[in-house]
C-alpha cells in the first residue's frame, strides 16, 4: 500500500514530538550539536547544509517577512558556506541556547505555509523509503501489508538512524527462539536495567524497563525485538535513546528525553 499524506501527517505527529515540544513543524533548537541551528520537523540544519535548499526555495521575501530582524542575515547564511553560515547563525545564540527573537522568527518562517510545503515535500521521499521498508518486513514476517505502526516505526528509523544495518526478520525470529521460551523482552529489560552511565537517556532506560518487562504483546514483540538489535547496533552512547524510542513506537507507550509518551490511541 502506498503511503499516504495523512499516514505521512500521523508519522510527523508522533515522531516530531521527541525531539520538539508542541508543533514539530515550527520546531528550532541552537547549537547543541554542533549543527548550528537545527529546523523543523527532521531537525534540518546549517552544520550539514540540509538547511539551505529548504531557505533558499521558499524565497528570499518569505523569510524577510516572516523573520523580518533576522531574516536578511539568514538569506546571506543560506548563500555563504557552512563555515560562513554556522558562524553567522552561533551569533544568535548564548550558549547552544538561541535568543528570543531569533527562536521566534526561525519558528515562524518554519511554521510559514511556503515553509511547510517544502518540508512536506522532503518529508515525502523519507516516507517513501520508511513505506518500502515497512512493506519488506511485513512481507517477511508473512503479511500481506504493513500497519501504520510499522510505517512510524520505520519512518523514525530512516530520518533518525538510517537504515536497519544489515538486520532482518530472521535474526528478530533467531533471537525469540534462542531466548529462554517467553523470556526475549525479558532480555532485552534486563539490558536496560543495566544501561552505563555513559548512555544517552539512561533514566529512560531504567523506567522502560519497569514499564515493559513481561507487558509486550505478542503481535508486537517481533517489532520490539528488532528494536533491541537495532539499538544495540547505534554507537555506544546512544544506544540507549535508540531503544528508548524504537521500543516505546513498538510497545506504543514509553519515557522518551524524560517525557512518557503514550500513543495507545493513535496506531
Amino acid at each position: 500500500m502506498a503511503v499516504t499524506d495523512a499516514e505521512i501527517n500521523t508519522a510527523v505527529a508522533v515522531t516530531g514530538r521527541f525531539e520538539n515540544a508542541g508543533d514539530p513543524w515550527r520546531g528550532v533548537t541552537g547549537d547543541f550539536d554542533g549543527m548550528g541551528i537545527s529546523c523543523g520537523v527532521l531537525q534540518w540544519n546549517i552544520g550539514s547544509a540540509s538547511l539551505q535548499p529548504l531557505v533558499l526555495a521558499v524565497g528570499k521575501p518569505v523569510v524577510l517577512r516572516e523573520a523580518p530582524t533576522i531574516g536578511a542575515q539568514l538569506w546571506q547564511a543560506c548563500n555563504s558556506g557552512v563555515a560562513q553560515g554556522l558562524a553567522t547563525v552561533r551569533q544568535w545564540q548564548t550558549g547552544a541556547q538561541l535568543k528570543a527573537v531569533p527562536k521566534k522568527e526561525l519558528a515562524a518562517l518554519m511554521g510559514s505555509p511556503e515553509m511547510k510545503a517544502q518540508q512536506f515535500s522532503r518529508i515525502k521521499v523519507v516516507a517513501a523509503k520508511a513505506d518500502a521498508l515497512a512493506t519488506a518486513w511485513a512481507l517477511a514476517a508473512g503479511r500481506p501489508a504493513r500497519s501504520l505502526q510499522e510505517l512510524i516505526w520505520f519512518f523514525d528509523l530512516v530520518t533518525q538512524n538510517g537504515s536497519l544495518k544489515g538486520l532482518d526478520h530472521d535474526d528478530v525470529t533467531q533471537f525469540i527462539k534462542t531466548s529462554t521460551p517467553g523470556k526475549a523482552d525479558d532480555v532485552v529489560c534486563d539490558w536496560l536495567l543495566a544501561a552505563p552511565a555513559a548512555w544517552w537517556g539512561r533514566v529512560d532506560c531504567i523506567k522502560n524497563a519497569g514499564l515493559w518487562r513481561d507487558k509486550v504483546a505478542a503481535a508486537d514483540l517481533e517489532l520490539f525485538v528488532l528494536s533491541y538489535l537495532r539499538a544495540s547496533l547505534s554507537s555506544a552512547k546512544a544506544r540507549g535513546v535508540v531503544m528508548n524510542r524504537k521500543g516505546a513506537l513498538a510497545f506504543r507507550k514509553g519515557w522518551i528525553n524524560g517525557q512518557l509518551f503514550d500513543f495507545s490511541g493513535q496506531f
